[in-house]
């Protein structure tokens, strides 16, 4: 009899056990779509496809902002290039930190509070020096959310009108030098003969670096006597790009349905198309529950005969 009591026992106890986990596997997969949606809500990083050129002196603007217009005032905001121990500029705790900053930039750089309030990343990068040039990255991180995004910038400085001499020091041969002084970066040179023709495959070029950073050219190409007129146009490697403007408008602008609405509802609909396979399982549950109460109550009472 105790043998049939544990059985009848065991089948009831084995079926409410699967009713709680059937219950807990479904509150798992809702939870799992609302952390879903709260997810989708992050706010991003959004920096410039294009880069920032400018000239050596000029003051730029290295641009930079939060998706959503999220005040940054409460986060790090961080400008670096190669290190990100060494910060071209660092915002923290509410203010900046000239002590960490890179002693080249330091009081060239700035981040306007009210554009911070904003969600205006943006540098401020004051007196442009050849050295400037390279890739800045963009770091925004609020305690538990962190992103960041790339700018290139490219300093570009047009060199002296290049000069054309004989030089014999050869011995065999004449070659001509042509010599230009102040570029950055590296600029093409080009030869023509007399007739027009790009000869400056046979030409050699020569580069280097002063203590400024700029670059001083110098382009050799031998001549022979019935070749007597040459030119050398030397001319920097990267146009000058077309203006554009750019109008943001945030979509706080328009009163419509957010992002994180649609996504809430979307989930909602979900979880309110599953309820009835939920009650069809359930009920089946049940139904078998009730089928094993008389098979479990008869043989209790053979048991008892």
């Amino acid at each position: 009899m105790f043998h049939c009591l544990e059985f009848a026992t065991s089948c009831f106890y084995t079926e409410r056990e699967m009713k709680m986990r059937f219950l807990g596997r479904t509150c798992l997969t809702v939870l799992s779509l609302l952390s879903a949606v709260s997810t989708q809500d992050a706010w991003t990083v959004v920096g410039s496809g294009q880069p920032v050129i400018a000239e050596p002196g000029d003051d730029v603007i290295l641009p930079c902002h939060i998706s959503s217009r999220l005040s940054a005032v409460d986060m790090e905001v961080r400008w670096f290039r190669d290190r990100f121990d060494k910060p071209v500029h660092l915002y923290l705790k509410k203010k900046d930190q000239p002590g960490t900053q890179d002693s080249d930039y330091r009081g060239r750089t700035a981040l306007p509070p009210e554009a911070l309030q904003r969600g205006d990343l943006s540098l401020r990068l004051r007196d442009l020096r050849p050295s400037y040039r390279g890739v800045y990255t963009c770091f925004a991180d609020d305690g538990s959310w962190n992103e960041n995004r790339q700018t290139e910038v490219i300093v570009t400085a047009l060199g002296t009108q290049p000069s054309i001499s004989m030089d014999s020091t050869q011995g065999e041969q004449t070659q001509l030098v042509c010599r230009s002084e102040g570029w950055d970066p590296e600029p093409e040179v080009i030869w023509r003969d007399r007739d027009g023709n790009d000869v400056t495959s046979l030409s050699s070029t020569t580069l280097l670096r002063d203590s400024q950073g700029l670059l001083s050219v110098s382009s050799y190409i031998k001549i022979k006597q019935q070749s007597n007129v040459f030119s050398c146009l030397v001319r920097s490697k990267i146009p000058r790009p077309d203006w554009e403007s750019k109008l943001h408008i945030s979509s706080d602008f328009f009163p419509g349905v957010s992002g994180w609405m649609v996504a809430f509802f979307l989930t909602l609909a979900l979880s309110i198309g599953a309820i009835p396979l939920l009650v069809i399982q359930w009920r089946r549950m049940d139904a078998m529950e009730r089928k094993l109460e008389p098979m479990a109550a008869q043989r209790l009472l053979k048991e008892l005969d």
